[in-house]
């Protein structure tokens, strides 16, 4: 539908297989029933490094973990998949290792890149290239799906990408002298033109009559050490036109918040626990969103 940044030929060229994680959902034309349907996972961070058991972290799970959620998606009805983010820890060759596994999935994948992501393709791209922007929208009839990059303003830039990393550098300045809890040096921020583009999607998805869903790495709300740097901007912008939710990773806890009419949703990350494979399953029917959460305790309470 639009992706306003495509890779250039170097982008494509030193990304490889990688540059897969750029490209639009291959979707149908319209979702398969009047229920949308659609499948979430985070942060399955793979690494092949030994587990972080203090912080309940195991990097290597994701080679079996993954599969798992998979298999289950592939039996259900679903109009596509997103990943959340961070599909990767760190080191370059990770990519080798999880992207064949998603070859598994049966429904069109719709990617959100994450702060892990983002470090690992900057190192790999070594001042060469720019950091990608990964801002997009694709659609099925009567609905729009937004795609927000987190990215766009962070530490991982490197100058290629212009000013974008001294913004950042800015932007903690400030929000550290504020107290503000986002204030880390791993969140990322949205740029002034993908802010103007994200509201011009939604100012289109009004028009248009089209429903509206957001995904985003970055948590915008509730307010914590995790959210987009400029989060609150961004989900004053989304409550401002009643979007029904917006769904994100990186807070491996999850979470759930609403502003308005709107739903924050943040899925719990697959990289935490030795056996637990958190993922869920969204059910829109008119303006009710179901979230059906697999391998956790508790479902969200909205």
């Amino acid at each position: 539908m639009s992706y306003p940044h495509p890779l250039t030929e170097l982008q494509r060229e030193l990304l490889g297989d990688v540059a897969e994680l750029y490209a639009l959902p291959d979707v149908r034309s319209a979702p398969l029933s009047s229920t949308l349907r659609f499948g979430l996972i985070a942060d399955p961070q793979y690494a092949d490094i030994d587990a972080d058991m203090a912080k309940n972290l195991y990097y290597r799970h994701a080679l079996h973990k993954l599969p798992q959620a998979i298999a289950v998606l592939n039996q259900q009805p679903l109009d596509f998949v997103v990943t959340l983010g961070d599909l990767v820890d760190r080191d370059w060759n990770s990519y080798a290792a999880i992207l064949p596994i998603y070859d598994r999935l049966e429904h069109p994948h719709a990617v959100v890149l994450g702060n892990h992501d983002a470090q690992t393709i900057a190192q790999h791209l070594n001042e060469a290239a720019a950091l990608p922007k990964s801002y997009y929208a694709f659609g099925l009839q009567g609905w729009r799906f937004i795609v927000y990059d987190g990215n766009d303003i962070s530490l991982y830039c490197n100058m290629q990408n212009g000013d974008d990393r001294k913004q950042a550098e800015a932007m903690l300045v400030d929000l550290t002298a504020r107290q503000q809890p986002q204030a880390k040096p791993w969140n990322g921020a949205v740029g002034t033109q993908q802010l103007a583009w994200i509201e011009q999607q939604l100012q289109q998805a009004q028009q248009q009559g089209e429903k509206v869903v957001v995904f985003g790495h970055y948590p915008l709300a509730p307010h914590n050490s995790h959210n987009l740097l400029n989060g609150s901007v961004l989900a004053e912008l989304l409550s401002s036109y009643n979007i029904l939710c917006c769904f994100s990773g990186h807070d491996h806890r999850g979470g759930f918040a609403r502003i308005g009419q709107t739903g924050f949703y943040t899925l719990k990350g697959m990289l935490d626990g030795a056996e637990e494979v958190p993922f869920a399953v969204v059910e829109i029917e008119g303006d009710e969103v179901i979230v059906k959460e697999y391998g956790v305790a508790s479902p969200f309470m909205a």
